[in-house]
């Protein structure tokens, strides 16, 4: 399946703001994530990627229809400096398709350097997923250091 991924633009938050709405229902089950009084989940640094310059996000899309979305800061735990995927989603409909392989692979080029990802905790299915596609795009030259409280993976694509 074709894909293109454009950067979110002010106009587009709110866009935003909904796909990511799905990707923290998604991560509910793992995780204490409970609902506002507006029923929506808090995100506390959501207005940051419109603010910050070391904050991005990215729509997946294949035409008019979108598919997911990507989110990249600079919130390291580990490195002093580099990239890390704060939040991703692949909408149902369109993961098994490696269209989420693709994206990651597509992110991390456009950004060269130092990468931190650390999955949802307590999620087996985005552990393997990241690791199995770190694994592959760095051909295993990555290492896992543990924050306290999750694996972070962490790899430089220079």
């Amino acid at each position: 399946m074709k894909y293109e991924i454009v950067k979110v633009q002010l106009e587009d938050k709110d866009k935003l703001y909904r796909l990511l709405q799905f990707a923290l229902y998604d991560g509910s089950q793992y995780i204490d994530n409970t609902l506002n009084q507006d029923c929506l989940f808090d995100y506390g640094w959501f207005d940051n990627y419109f603010t910050d310059d070391d904050r991005d996000a990215y729509f997946i899309k294949n035409g008019e229809d979108y598919l997911g979305m990507a989110m990249v800061n600079e919130n390291l735990k580990f490195n002093k400096e580099g990239k890390c995927i704060s939040e991703f989603l692949i909408l149902p409909k369109y993961r098994r398709n490696h269209i989420g392989k693709k994206v990651a692979y597509d992110i991390f080029e456009l950004f060269k350097g130092d990468w931190e990802v650390q999955p949802m905790e307590n999620n087996p299915i985005a552990y393997s997923f990241w690791k199995s596609i770190i694994n592959e795009y760095t051909n295993g030259n990555y290492t896992t250091k543990n924050d306290g409280v999750e694996d972070v993976f962490i790899f430089n694509n220079n």
